[in-house]
């Protein structure tokens, strides 16, 4: 009878551990949201419950650090360990959790063995690009990928958008929304630049009653079932741009990049214009 006594009281302790670890973690990323993008928020709250998934806290400031380390020990990429590092090391942050100096140093020199990863881009041509687009029947899909290509807007950026974010003028439509650094930004269609676009966008707010496009998973599954992927959009806006005027700052002030470096990437990319 102890020993099935026992196991209640451990089970109530696990469930109840997972209870308070669910909500911690949904506090987390509301904290991370008002000074983060909601993208970042979430992907931060996602590492950490990774990090954490098998330990049943009762109380977050005694989560046991070591086994947090053996989890950074079997990541592979540099990229993958730098997030989970820093979504790691705000939660601990948030949760005013000290880790002692020894194991900062651990978890700051093995980043140095991990190997990038290094992702090999295909070469797509927009023309094949445009003959799926004009072949999609779902009309915010539609418009949800010629938005992108039209304003070099990330995904991740569009698919935030609701109907109070768009500004309709008599010959405009600016978009609002927070870009990847987490400041408030906007893009501008022009009615005489994208005509049937302007179009069809403002029929489209007009019968939206909140998110105006589809979500950024969404659009990136689709687009991958046509052979491209939503930043070679972006991709071909940076070219189609530079090729406008030949002034590759203001290409770089389109893209809303702060280093001249990042958008040379984008004009030397396999997409073909």
């Amino acid at each position: 009878m102890t020993y099935i006594i026992n196991n209640i009281c451990h089970g109530v302790h696990v469930m109840g551990g997972a209870f308070v670890k669910y909500n911690t973690l949904l506090e987390y990323e509301e904290y991370l949201r008002k000074s983060s993008t909601p993208q970042t928020a979430t992907r931060y709250r996602q590492s950490v419950e990774y990090l954490l998934k098998d330990q049943y806290l009762l109380d977050c400031k005694k989560l046991d650090i070591d086994m947090v380390l053996k989890k950074f020990e079997n990541m592979k990429y540099k990229s993958d360990y730098s997030r989970n590092k820093n979504a790691f090391l705000k939660f601990c942050q948030f949760q005013n959790i000290k880790i002692d100096n020894e194991k900062l140093l651990k978890l700051n020199l093995m980043k140095l063995e991990k190997k990038k990863k290094h992702r090999k881009l295909k070469a797509v041509d927009l023309k094949d690009i445009k003959n799926h687009l004009r072949v999609i029947q779902d009309k915010k899909l539609k418009l949800s990928f010629e938005t992108l290509l039209a304003t070099g807007l990330r995904v991740s950026e569009l698919s935030q958008i609701t109907k109070d974010d768009c500004h309709i003028d008599s010959d405009k439509i600016v978009l609002s929304f927070i870009g990847k650094g987490g400041n408030p930004e906007s893009v501008t269609i022009h009615q005489s630049e994208h005509e049937t676009l302007f179009t069809n966008l403002l029929d489209l707010i007009g019968s939206t009653e909140k998110k105006v496009f589809y979500s950024a998973n969404y659009l990136q599954t689709k687009a991958t079932e046509k052979r491209f992927a939503c930043h070679d959009l972006r991709r071909a806006f940076a070219k189609l741009d530079y090729l406008k005027h030949k002034d590759i700052n203001r290409t770089k002030e389109a893209l809303r990049h702060t280093n001249v470096k990042n958008t040379k990437k984008y004009l030397n990319s396999k997409v073909k214009i």
